[in-house]
């Protein structure tokens, strides 16, 4: 058991120094300090170009969520669904891997199995996420 939370935890470390602290607390892209000025730190609302830099700093799989669950980017802040999202990831990856270790002995077979699990779990782990989402209204009304 102490198996699951220790891998959970280092994959969400890694996910988190790798692609969560690239934005600040208010879900923006980290700019150089000589590009900002005070006035734009103050600044809580974010202009249309802002917020393409924002999208197009996420990685790939936040992307598919936004795109796919037609998450509403005004009510959700960015930095804290990278953390909610690198969570998930880590949970997944932890029990996948402790699951495929614990059934097959050959190295081979277990990446393999490894491989094909990985993907179907996490996208159903996003599936719940999004209904988490619809039910707090973060979810966009199409």
């Amino acid at each position: 058991m102490i198996d699951i939370f220790l891998t959970a935890l280092i994959v969400y470390l890694l996910y988190y120094f790798i692609s969560v602290k690239r934005f600040d607390n208010y879900g923006h892209v980290k700019k150089n300090k000589n590009n900002v000025n005070n006035k734009q730190k103050k600044d809580k609302k974010m202009s249309n170009t802002d917020r393409v830099d924002d999208y197009m700093a996420l990685p790939s799989e936040v992307k598919y969520f936004i795109k796919k669950y037609k998450v509403d980017l005004n009510k959700v802040n960015l930095h804290g669904m990278l953390k909610l999202i690198g969570f998930i990831l880590g949970l997944d990856i932890a029990l996948v891997s402790i699951f495929v270790l614990l059934i097959f002995k050959s190295i081979v077979i277990q990446l393999v199995v490894a491989s094909l699990l990985i993907i179907p779990i996490y996208l159903i782990s996003l599936k719940f996420l999004a209904r988490n989402f619809k039910k707090r209204g973060l979810i966009k009304d199409v």
